[in-house]
């Protein structure tokens, strides 16, 4: 019994994030990369370029094969010999034949090398892809990740101007109490309150369903509950090194692929030399003059040498050299791309970067203009009405300041992320 519960509680716990934990932006990476079904494709294309290299690795192996024939002829092979004592016997029209043929490789100037050489880089160029998709969730798992921060902070913001408000309510129906202030203050506060709890509930029910889609892309199951920590990034560095992406690293290898095809199309002008042998039953055997079913066996050496291809070899060399650049205008296009998207990203760090010094005088404005008010408030010279406005500005002002925090932290992520740093 106590061995089915512990099993039973690992299948209801599986792939569920630990619940005493805090979930950081890398987490999320490595989560996706594991989880996301394109990197199961790695193990198919091991397998695939495993069974390719077994396939040609067999030209180093004997190929043996068996023959076998029955033919009748309208003429044959005939001594004309007229000698009184001797008369050839003529042969059969029927002849039969059963061949074992056995043929080893000696040489192939290389051609089978090339040949692994250049599936060898074929696996290199499918897990490349498979990375370069992978890269690809890198920012919708930013996006989502920092979305989720950002509800989180919204809660924690409204959840303080909540507390503040029922500290302020108690304080007002003392007031009301001592025939101080109306009652009426006291109802304008209450209803802020229960507008702020409203609020505070459509951000937690945004917030989960945005860890929903976070779930789904990294293939983890979070706890509501659960926590995202803020993520640390050093300020970018504005050069143009791009080496860590992996597209540039995929663009290589494709080059080098094609440069490895080339060198294979060079070898099938180097001779063959190959041995053979082969053993055979059938009438006639190796002499023809004699009728009867007779075994044979011969062995040798074949050399085949194809001089002149009609410059075939050439053409398909030339093919592969403008698929290379195919490839470096492919390159040179990403690389544009890329280029505008981070300068995109530079000027929101900048933009974030100015909008947060003001912010920072504006909420010290707006503290003063709240504690102003709320002691005339006090002394009874406005409503609780005039209150709650100066209150929501100043909730709105720390909120865009959080807002811009984490949307400057986000640009600076986008563009380490961008860049393949981070």
């Amino acid at each position: 019994m106590k061995k089915f519960l512990l099993i039973f509680f690992m299948a209801v716990t599986a792939g569920l994030y630990p619940q005493d934990k805090t979930l950081t932006l890398k987490d999320c990476y490595g989560a996706a990369y594991e989880n996301y079904p394109s990197a199961k494709q790695r193990d198919y294309y091991k397998s695939i370029n495993e069974f390719k290299l077994r396939n040609i690795g067999v030209n180093y192996l004997p190929q043996i094969s068996f023959k076998g024939q029955a033919t009748y002829q309208s003429e044959v092979t005939k001594l004309n010999v007229s000698l009184p004592m001797f008369k050839p016997e003529e042969m059969n029209r029927d002849q039969y034949k059963l061949t074992l043929d056995v043929r080893q490789l000696i040489y192939d100037g290389g051609s089978t090398s090339s040949l692994k050489e250049t599936e060898r880089k074929q696996i290199e160029i499918d897990n490349g892809k498979i990375d370069v998709e992978l890269f690809a969730l890198k920012p919708k798992i930013n996006d989502l990740y920092f979305s989720v921060m950002l509800l989180q902070k919204k809660k924690e913001v409204n959840e303080t101007l909540r507390i503040d408000l029922l500290s302020r309510i108690s304080e007002m129906e003392s007031r009301v109490r001592n025939e101080i202030a109306p009652v009426s203050n006291v109802y304008v506060l209450q209803a802020q309150v229960i507008q702020t709890e409203q609020e505070i509930q459509s951000i937690e029910t945004d917030r989960i369903a945005s860890m929903k889609m976070l779930e789904e892309l990294t293939g983890i199951s979070l706890p509501e509950s659960i926590r995202l920590e803020t993520p640390a990034a050093q300020d970018p560095v504005y050069d143009s090194d791009f080496s860590n992406r992996p597209e540039y690293k995929l663009f290589a290898r494709q080059k080098e692929q094609l440069n490895t095809y080339s060198e294979a199309v060079s070898t099938r002008i180097i001779p063959k030399l190959s041995a053979f042998g082969q053993a055979g039953y059938g009438r006639p055997g190796l002499n023809m003059l004699d009728n009867t079913f007779q075994p044979y066996y011969m062995v040798g050496v074949t050399l085949t040498w194809n001089p002149i291809n009609w410059n075939s070899d050439n053409n398909e060399k030339q093919i592969y050299s403008v698929n290379s650049k195919i490839i470096d205008a492919q390159k040179e296009t990403f690389d544009k791309n890329l280029k505008v998207s981070l300068e995109k990203y530079k000027s929101d760090i900048q933009k974030y970067t100015e909008l947060i010094s003001k912010d920072a005088e504006l909420i010290s404005l707006r503290e003063k203009i709240t504690a102003t008010v709320y002691s005339q408030l006090q002394n009874g010279t406005v409503t609780s009405t005039i209150y709650m406005t100066e209150l929501n500005n100043l909730t709105q002002s720390r909120l865009l300041l959080e807002t811009h925090k984490l949307q400057l932290l986000q640009s600076k992520i986008n563009y380490l992320t961008a860049k393949g740093v981070y």
